[in-house]
């Protein structure tokens, strides 16, 4: 009898490599435990956002750039369109649960699968580190908790969120995501970066 092989993310050689740095001021966290699924409806129904937020069992953010966070999170991409992140092994579940729910509306939920990976950025420098390859103002006026905005990171399309804790959470599309590791890892050498699992 064989084990069940471990759900990978890509990233483990890259992970390995650079993951004894001695003298860390920044840390990225692979959130490879996560799951990603898309959310499209109209905001306006107000049917849709009561269901949606009873079986996601948190608020549906109406406001641009903002997101909401209990046992997930769920940011504000568009309009009419949100990102779900939650825990990998729910993601499915909650998949289904929502398309079946809202079969009867002008409504779209698709599971994201192995598109998609979050990294965690931690430390007290990070939105310095960021600042470096993007035109976004993250002075924390501005870009404070419970604010998240798509844009540009170097050269890749991310979601960046400002979390409670002062960390961020990028969301950055798998085929990017050791690009953009590496781009982090040089950005941050001056201070040190440390990578850890989820």
């Amino acid at each position: 009898m064989t084990d069940r092989p471990e759900k990978r993310h890509g990233l483990e050689p890259f992970a390995a490599a650079v993951r004894k740095s001695r003298k860390a001021a920044l840390e990225i966290r692979i959130r490879g435990d996560l799951g990603h699924l898309n959310l499209r409806g109209k905001p306006g129904d107000s049917r849709f956002v009561e269901t949606c937020e009873k079986l996601l069992g948190q608020p549906l953010p109406l406001e641009p750039n903002t997101f909401s966070a209990a046992d997930g999170r769920v940011y504000w991409l568009g309009p009419d369109e949100w990102l779900v992140v939650a825990e990998a092994g729910r993601i499915d579940a909650l998949t289904d649960e929502l398309a079946g729910a809202v079969a009867d509306k002008h409504a779209a939920v698709n599971n994201l699968g192995g598109g998609q990976i979050a990294l965690r950025l931690a430390g007290e420098h990070c939105r310095n580190l960021l600042a470096k390859g993007c035109t976004l103002d993250l002075h924390p006026r501005v870009f404070s908790a419970g604010r998240c905005a798509q844009s540009g990171l170097a050269r890749a399309n991310v979601l960046i969120a400002c979390l409670d804790d002062g960390s961020f959470e990028l969301v950055v599309r798998r085929s990017f995501a050791d690009y953009l590791m590496r781009w982090l890892q040089h950005a941050g050498a001056d201070r040190g970066v440390r990578i850890r699992d989820a």
